[in-house]
């Protein structure tokens, strides 16, 4: 006959079985996703398909054009994948699910990562409480590159969390390799993975400090690995530009495709103040017709996050979504306090590795805001492209669970796992709607 575990270990076992409920439950919506959604109908998805094709038919996309200043890694994977499915399998569907694969990888190492700063409770059900906020699961249900660039800055991420400081040398310089090869990777998969070969630098010469020679030689093989990677592929791409680092991202401000979109819907002014409004529409009516939220950056970016801002995947919106989006973007708001409080916390303790990777998040923050100012249409305010930082926004939200006293950790736990479990619902019941 078995002894039974002391309750002080039956509790964080019972946190673990529904943080892994969660999951699965995530893994579910995921494939059902995958197959349920119509083909073509997501954000890009026409372009991203054109990408995929030409790459299928071993054809490169002008550096010029829309596909054509996309990093290819994605467009690459999901091309040999299509040659190696049998024909009975739907293409649409396996590339959303390579989508998912990465999604679910990004979440795995933010799981591993956050162990080395909360309790395994505590990292275990933010892990999964991440799987099914909507701006995740989203772009890990889309044909897109967006989550395997969020995979691989969080490798890269976690990479210089865990960088072997005490280690010989030889050990030194080959996780260099190893984290300037992923840096490259990511890049590669989207310009977003820029910022983190930029920030890889000077962390690794922070926490080499002690170490004069071998930081300097660290950052060398840093800079290095990823410019013979990546930069095959963006020289061309900044020539196209005139020479712009803005061109990275919004591709060549001359090229005809990008004309052809802001033709499309004209970009207007951005103003200070747009950056400071949160409008009730964000909570109320979170769609990009909710009245005023178009204005508003911080307003239009938590709805992306925990709804549809908009208006393009839970559609068609029937009051019965738009209720279901209120009542998320409006739960939204716990995780956002507990990542704030966090946020406090780890600057105060001024552990260099919680600050390399606020470091980053801040980083992505001032570039989208950049972005956000010189193309100001509603449609640049999506969350999904600050997945890459979805490590800094985990260890945030944990750090703010584990500071809360007991009872109220628990009952923080539970809503998170509970918001987690509503997103995953909410965008497979949305997407089930189109299948009607």
């Amino acid at each position: 006959m078995g002894v039974s575990p002391p309750d002080g270990e039956r509790v964080p076992r019972a946190w673990a079985l529904a943080a892994a409920a969660v999951a699965v439950a995530a893994l579910a919506s995921r494939a059902f996703n995958a197959f349920a959604y119509t083909p073509l109908r997501g954000y890009d998805a026409a372009g991203h398909a054109v990408s995929i094709f030409a790459l299928f038919e071993g054809r490169l996309p002008t550096p010029g054009s829309w596909d054509g200043f996309q990093p290819p890694l994605y467009y690459a994977a999901a091309a040999a994948v299509w040659h190696l499915l049998p024909e009975a399998v739907p293409v649409h569907a396996a590339l959303r699910l390579l989508s998912a694969a990465a999604g679910f990888g990004a979440v795995a190492i933010v799981w591993r990562t956050l162990r080395d700063f909360v309790s395994e409770t505590d990292a275990a059900v933010v892990s999964a409480f991440l799987l099914g906020v909507p701006v995740l699961a989203l772009a890990s249900s889309m044909v897109g590159n967006e989550s395997t660039c969020a995979l691989l800055v969080t490798a890269v991420l976690a990479r210089l969390v865990r960088l072997p400081v005490k280690a010989g040398e030889g050990r030194v310089l080959r996780h260099a390799f190893g984290t300037g090869l992923l840096g490259g990777l990511a890049a590669l998969s989207k310009t977003t993975g820029l910022g983190a070969v930029a920030l890889a630098l000077p962390a690794s010469a922070l926490r080499l400090r002690a170490r004069p020679r071998l930081a300097l030689a660290s950052v060398l093989v840093l800079g290095l690995v990823p410019t013979l990677v990546a930069g095959p592929f963006f020289a061309p791409i900044l020539r196209a530009a005139g020479g712009s680092p803005v061109g990275l991202v919004t591709g060549a401000a001359s090229s005809r495709a990008v004309q052809q979109a802001m033709a499309l819907q004209p970009p207007g002014e951005r103003h200070l103040a747009d950056y400071l409004s949160f409008p009730s529409a964000a909570l109320r009516t979170p769609v990009f017709r909710g009245e005023g939220l178009e204005r508003s950056v911080p307003g239009l970016l938590h709805a992306s996050t925990w709804s549809d801002a908009h208006a393009h995947f839970l559609v068609p919106v029937t009051p019965g979504v738009l209720r279901a989006e209120s009542a998320l973007a409006i739960a939204g708001l716990l995780p956002l306090a507990l990542a704030a409080f966090g946020a406090g916390r780890l600057l105060s303790r001024r552990d260099v590795r919680a600050g390399v990777l606020l470091a980053f998040a801040a980083l992505l923050l001032l570039a989208f805001a950049r972005v956000t100012w010189l193309v100001p249409t509603y449609s640049a305010v999506k969350a999904s492209y600050l997945l890459p930082a979805l490590l800094p926004a985990g260890l945030c939200v944990a750090s703010g669970l584990a500071a809360l006293p007991g009872s109220w950790r628990s009952a923080g736990r539970g809503a998170l796992l509970g918001i987690g479990l509503a997103g995953t619902a909410l965008t497979t019941w949305g997407w089930h709607l189109w299948t009607q």
